[in-house]
């Protein structure tokens, strides 16, 4: 039989790791992305729990903990920089993770490793500098295929279309249809990412230092000579949303942090108007994607990763393990109905097999989008009493090592086991 022919749209991270797992099997992917290369930027992302345990079944945990940041945890700070609280990572491998995770990477560290795990893999191909126009696909045919067509105009069909694009999926947008009830669920806040220089003295901690006025800094340092800078606000986001350039995006954002207290916020903005380090600023609106149950998938069209269900933007390692553990389990299903069927598979098995990797996925999924609400307004205060207030609970979760009895009390991130179906036979082998 002919192996089935895939077409991935979104060479980030669910990508990539889909089309590993679909060379197993024998899959012809292509693999196509809208940048001229591989988008190697983008702020500290982590792995949790079964996220890990993927991580560990692609045989890549050398390669990630070489790029691995080493962040000794989280720090809160006042407008001063005094410190507040500080909550230490927890690398003992056992409970639960802090905030800040034993694995730490950079995004464009992760998108690069997987990239290079997959793009000698026989039977997957990297097409960049491409994106979908639009496409079709033949309805109530066991046999169909889905028809393509790239915005320089060529058309190809494929038997499975991934849209692993993120939140702006040009591919969810053209499977659900105009009519479809926008998926976009706004958390009411923004949020920019950039670098600036480092200096002599500055913490490997995760800064971060709320801001009366709804708004926060955060700063992270996975190198010597950088150190990564986080803004956000809650509210007042006209302006940011209005500002289309680079250079207007920068004007805008250092307009509203403009005279607010935050420990040496001055220096960043500075370094955001005068550094050509800021030039990597990435400014986006704090949204979830929320689909209703059986909208990841129509017909032999399926979403993946953010595209069919962002925790948030700002989500804690959320986003990237959902991405692992989603391109798993939609392979695997797909994977176990082509060997049930001796290396065939119709329209009604891709169907039963993107069904079911929902199925699987979603409550863990729901889960992680809830509570994110209260938590943008907690850390985002309107006044100096609720940062205060904030401060204090949490230099009592720390000072009497609270978090550590949570991580005891509470079922901890299994990130030895896999918890799932073990789909391709590795978790007995480990």
């Amino acid at each position: 039989m002919a192996p089935l022919k895939v077409l991935i749209a979104g060479a980030g991270i669910a990508g990539p790791a889909l089309a590993f797992w679909l060379a197993r099997i024998g899959c012809e992917t292509t693999v196509i992305e809208r940048s001229s290369a591989i988008r190697d930027s983008g702020h500290q992302v982590d792995l949790r729990g079964q996220g890990i345990v993927v991580m560990r079944l692609m045989g890549i945990e050398d390669a990630v903990r070489a790029r691995l940041c080493t962040e000794p945890g989280m720090r809160f700070v006042d407008h001063r920089g005094r410190s507040q609280a500080f909550i230490p990572a927890n690398r003992t491998g056992k409970g639960t993770q802090s905030a800040t995770s034993e694995f730490e990477i950079m995004r464009g560290d992760m998108v690069d490793l997987l990239y290079e795990a997959t793009r000698d893999l026989k039977g997957v191909k990297y097409i960049f500098d491409s994106h979908i126009k639009d496409f079709t696909q033949d309805e109530g045919s066991p046999n169909g295929k889905v028809h393509v067509t790239f915005a320089d105009g060529t058309k190809d069909d494929y038997d499975i279309l991934v849209g692993a694009e993120g939140i702006g999926s040009k591919t969810r947008k053209i499977m659900l249809g105009p009519s479809f009830p926008d998926p976009r669920h706004d958390l009411g806040a923004h949020v920019a990412y950039y670098t600036a220089p480092a200096q002599e003295g500055d913490s490997n901690d995760w800064i971060t230092c709320l801001i009366p006025g709804r708004k926060f800094l955060m700063t992270r340092k996975d190198k010597p000579e950088n150190i990564r800078v986080y803004l956000a606000t809650r509210g007042n986001c006209e302006t940011l949303h209005a500002a289309k350039t680079l250079a207007k995006q920068k004007a805008a954002l250092a307009e509203l942090f403009k005279g607010s207290e935050g420990a040496q916020l001055d220096r960043y903005l500075k370094a955001l108007v005068e550094s050509p380090m800021a030039d990597d600023l990435y400014s986006q609106h704090m949204t979830q994607i929320r689909l209703p149950e059986g909208a990841w998938s129509r017909g032999r069209v399926v979403l993946l990763g953010d595209a069919a269900y962002c925790p948030t933007p700002f989500g804690g390692g959320v986003g990237t393990t959902a991405a692992l553990i989603g391109a798993y389990l939609l392979a695997g299903e797909l994977a176990k109905r082509w060997e049930a069927n001796g290396g065939s598979l119709d329209t009604s098995g891709i169907e039963a097999a993107s069904k079911e990797y929902e199925r699987h996925l979603r409550p863990f999924i729901t889960s992680e989008q809830k509570g994110h609400s209260w938590f943008v307004k907690a850390i985002l205060p309107e006044t100096k009493l609720v940062a205060w207030l904030f401060h204090t609970v949490v230099w009592i979760i720390a000072s009497l090592r609270i978090d550590r009895l949570l991580q005891n009390l509470f079922t901890p991130e299994e990130s030895h086991k896999l918890e799932y179906p073990d789909y391709f036979g590795l978790q007995r082998k480990m």
